[in-house]
């Protein structure tokens, strides 16, 4: 009877090796990084293994992460779950954008004064403007446009709580409290941007591309976009134009005008 409870016991207990497969997005500022259930796999390339031991007939959920720098400001992680079964290989492609779960962070940078106001000025900001400057930073690509066009209010939203503090010190500096509403929030989540009449931003080409639709669905039509250098996936620029700064830079704005469409060359008028 003792021999029979250990076989018993040894079945029980039987392990299988299961192998995933996971498709990597390339290596950009630095090599992308990946997680199974919160903990770092070795490896490096488009393509990592990682082993799950299971009992034998069982299966487990595994929560993948990739934690991916396409440039020096840009950090993205994408997760997706995969459940394995005991002996069974899987493959998980994470090369795949998501626009539903991907999560994007970028490191703020500033905007040059001159050049702030040189968007305002292809914004034509007026008196009757309510601006919106989403992943304010600090809040000068706001505080500079209202001091010289005199816009009605800005609105400014940044991930960061420490630079959104900031940002209302030196909206208290410039005595702009009573027109400037910063909060902290990620802009991913806003779904509404229909009290906007001007929207100024420079963030990135991913988090241009995530924010398009909302743009476009929600800003009412002759609304202005101006975007410092980043483009807004593959809504077309009504007109883009390359400044040169006081720092004797070249710096490409973009201009969207909601309701309008891309403005011709005039090489592309003569084709």
């Amino acid at each position: 009877m003792l021999f029979l409870g250990i076989s018993a016991f040894n079945v029980a207990q039987e392990k299988s090796s299961s192998e995933i497969t996971i498709l990597v997005p390339p290596a950009g500022h630095a090599e992308t990084i990946i997680k199974v259930n919160g903990k770092v796999i070795d490896g490096e390339g488009g393509t990592r293994k990682y082993k799950a031991v299971l009992e034998k007939g069982k299966e487990a959920k595994l929560t993948i992460e990739a934690l991916i720098e396409p440039n020096n400001y840009t950090k993205i992680t994408r997760t997706k779950s995969i459940i394995v079964k005991a002996g069974v290989n899987a493959k998980l492609d994470l090369t795949i954008k998501d626009k539903k779960t991907d999560k994007i962070v970028v490191r703020w940078v500033p905007t040059p004064d001159d050049i702030v106001i040189k968007m305002g000025e292809i914004a034509k900001i007026t008196k009757n403007d309510i601006i919106y400057d989403l992943g304010c930073g600090d809040a000068v690509m706001l505080i500079l446009p209202i001091k010289k066009f005199g816009a009605k209010k800005g609105v400014g939203i940044d991930i960061d709580p420490k630079m959104i503090e900031i940002a209302k010190k030196k909206a208290k500096e410039a005595k702009l409290e009573d027109k400037l509403d910063l909060r902290v929030g990620d802009i991913l989540n806003v779904k509404d941007l229909s009290d906007a009449s001007v929207v100024l931003l420079y963030i990135g080409d991913d988090l241009g591309e995530r924010l398009s639709p909302v743009l476009q669905k929600t800003l009412k039509p002759g609304a202005r976009i101006v975007s410092h250098r980043f483009t807004l996936g593959d809504w077309a620029p009504t007109k883009t134009l390359t400044v040169k700064g006081e720092d004797s830079y070249e710096y490409e704005l973009h201009l969207w005008v909601v309701g309008e469409k891309k403005e011709l060359k005039k090489s592309d008028k003569q084709k």
